[in-house]
């Protein structure tokens, strides 16, 4: 597959064309917009990407895995204000809301397009984590209300769906997320292109009992893009 044509399907995910062949339930004008749903297991193993609409309030909730923040700091607060939905020091916040708002120029501090938020918790056995979100800020049409991290699910004892791509061959979740990868560090698609969280959800749901309809219906994500980052994978596996 050439580099233009997946950048074409990309494109094609992230403003939802081809509607035709989408479920009713995952065309973006249609669907509600939700949650980016991330497990604590992933969570904490490498920086979390999160964007940020103008004039829109996103979240990151610790509801569903039981945790209550300790600690919040960001690296540059001239680009956005945040808020928790209880005081920190009362050890009971569980949600922590965003909203960017006009640069502010403080003195004697860096400035970035990427500031990042590093956000501590602790759960009722008093186990503590740390989660690292590096933000992006978008005027463009909100496609995520924020980050939900959930518990892992268990893993099945199958393997997840097998979704059929060009040549007859078929990939599982892994392929996917390995395309992904591959996506990025080949700079055919941005790590904070919102289509990114899309493919990540689209796995976990796959890996989680999900069948590959209800993940495409969920998260709204065009099936060129998933049908695109298997063939990298395929075109890639070879070398």
């Amino acid at each position: 597959m050439n580099k233009l044509l997946f950048k074409k399907l990309l494109l094609a995910g992230v403003l939802t064309a081809s509607t035709s062949i989408l479920p009713v339930a995952a065309i973006a004008t249609e669907a509600p917009v939700k949650y980016d749903l991330i497990s604590t297991d992933d969570a904490t193993k490498g920086i979390i990407p999160i964007t940020l609409y103008f004039g829109k309030i996103v979240s990151i909730d610790f509801t569903d895995v039981g945790e209550y923040i300790t600690y919040i700091a960001p690296s540059d607060k001239s680009q956005f204000a945040f808020n928790s939905d209880l005081p920190v020091e009362t050890q009971e916040a569980q949600s922590i809301y965003l909203l960017p708002i006009e640069k502010i120029d403080f003195q004697r501090t860096y400035q970035t397009s990427h500031p990042n938020l590093i956000v501590k918790t602790i759960n009722g056995l008093g186990e503590s984590k740390q989660y690292n979100f590096l933000a992006s800020f978008s005027s463009k049409a909100m496609v995520s209300t924020g980050i939900k991290i959930v518990p892992p699910l268990k893993p099945t004892p199958f393997d997840s769906p097998k979704i059929r791509v060009s040549a007859g061959q078929t990939i599982n979740a892994d392929a996917v997320e390995r395309g992904l990868k591959i996506a990025i560090a080949k700079q055919f698609v941005k790590s904070d292109d919102p289509v990114v969280n899309k493919v990540r959800n689209f796995v976990f749901m796959l890996r989680n009992g999900h069948n590959v309809n209800e993940a495409i219906a969920h998260t709204g994500i065009n099936p060129s893009v998933v049908e695109s980052l298997g063939e990298i994978y395929i075109d890639y596996s070879h070398y």
